[in-house]
């Protein structure tokens, strides 16, 4: 596969995936309640802006930011060198059978 559809696919499941996570909950989160002394739980969150603010917890995706855009950026950028790797290792294999 050349390097112009590799970036043509990476990009497609990045966002395809980014928008699926607008829809149904995909992105690790910790999630822990507004007190003095939480114990965050991991789970799965949806980047819905709608139902990303709540008052009754604190949301941290990914572990990092509890913002929504550094979450954006992070999600299109982790998906997209995954989508990168996993084409260059699955197309490697496919040009050494034909060798």
């Amino acid at each position: 596969m050349i390097f112009k559809k590799k970036l043509m696919f990476s990009t497609f499941l990045s966002i395809a995936f980014f928008i699926g996570s607008l829809i149904m909950p995909l992105i690790p989160c910790k999630v822990s309640p507004l007190v003095p002394n939480p114990t965050p739980q991991w789970t799965f969150c949806s980047l819905n802006p709608d139902t990303a603010q709540t008052s009754i917890a604190i949301r941290e995706y990914f572990g990092y930011t509890s913002q929504l855009t550094p979450t954006y950026f992070i999600t299109l950028i982790i998906i997209f060198l995954v989508a990168m790797v996993f084409f260059h290792y699955a197309t490697r294999r496919k040009l050494e059978k034909r060798r």
